[in-house]
């Protein structure tokens, strides 16, 4: 009889186990490999390092701890679809992922390259041979969708910028591009925006208590705010759903406010009400956005 008692509760306790595994599991997302738009001269493709784009992208998300990030890097694709078919062969004991059993995605952002400046400035100094005045810029733009793969809904769309602009050097020398290094810093710069657009576009930011002028938002040092910051503040309404198609369009949020970031903590913020719209009113659930 206890042992009965006991597989009963074992079983139990399993069943228990595995159920607030999967109600814990991150949603799981994928960024594709980013394209280019066909309004990026070809001159300066050669400089356009999407891999390393692709590859801070994956490191900003997975930084979220927001995310499970589903490789989609072809190098990382192809290495696992190798270590698969070893893994059935006759001298492999098969405990590889198995081929079919990869997990999809729950969201997909695909990035595009909309427009890349990589130029190198170079003048002749009169009156002195061989030495010239130097001065390195780029500028790379980069369009953002977010593809819920459930519903086939985008959740976002954005472009996101980032640019350089080197002091001029004297050198003795002209001719070449700028060095890879400020590609790869505008590349990190990119990642970082993508990865708060993203969080706030899957996970808005919300109210989670309020203490008299003073409200308590479910973001950390993790979420990009920085003291200083100033955040707008809406009411959540009633979810609209579109009836011809029957397709969820979001809600009906209401402006009632902005907030001003007065501290940024490890898991949360606090923020100051600085407005409030005539009438309105601050509780536990309302949403907060970037201007």
């Amino acid at each position: 009889m206890f042992v009965r008692i006991a597989s009963i509760f074992l079983i139990i306790l399993a069943s228990f186990i595995f159920k607030n595994a999967d109600a814990n599991e991150k949603p799981r997302l994928a960024i594709i490999q980013p394209t280019v738009s066909a309004g990026v001269s070809a001159s300066v493709r050669s400089h356009l390092h999407l891999d390393v784009l692709h590859s801070e992208l994956e490191r900003s998300i997975q930084t979220t701890r927001k995310f499970a990030v589903v490789t989609r890097d072809k190098q990382k694709m192809s290495a696992l679809m190798e270590e698969q078919a070893f893994s059935q062969s006759a001298v492999s004991r098969g405990n590889a992922a198995q081929s079919g059993r990869l997990d999809a995605a729950n969201y997909k952002v695909m990035p595009t390259v909309k427009d890349f400046v990589f130029w190198r400035e170079v003048k002749a100094i009169p009156n002195i041979d061989s030495k010239y005045k130097r001065k390195d810029s780029g500028r790379l733009k980069v369009e953002f969708q977010i593809l819920d793969t459930t519903s086939g809904v985008v959740v976002g769309a954005y472009d996101l910028v980032s640019s350089f602009a080197l002091k001029e050097q004297i050198v003795n020398k002209k001719g070449g591009v700028p060095a890879k290094i400020n590609f790869e810093t505008m590349a990190k710069n990119i990642a970082s925006q993508a990865a708060d657009q993203i969080v706030d576009a899957v996970f808005p930011m919300k109210v989670m208590s309020v203490d008299g002028r003073f409200v308590f938002i479910n973001r950390g040092q993790d979420g990009g705010l920085k003291k200083g910051n100033t955040l707008i503040l809406f009411s959540p309404g009633a979810v609209l759903i579109d009836p011809d198609t029957g397709e969820n369009l979001g809600s009906a949020e209401r402006k009632v406010g902005s907030l001003k970031v007065t501290r940024v903590n490890p898991k949360f913020t606090i923020a100051e009400i600085v407005n409030l719209e005539e009438g309105e009113f601050v509780e536990s659930g309302f949403i907060v956005r970037h201007p």
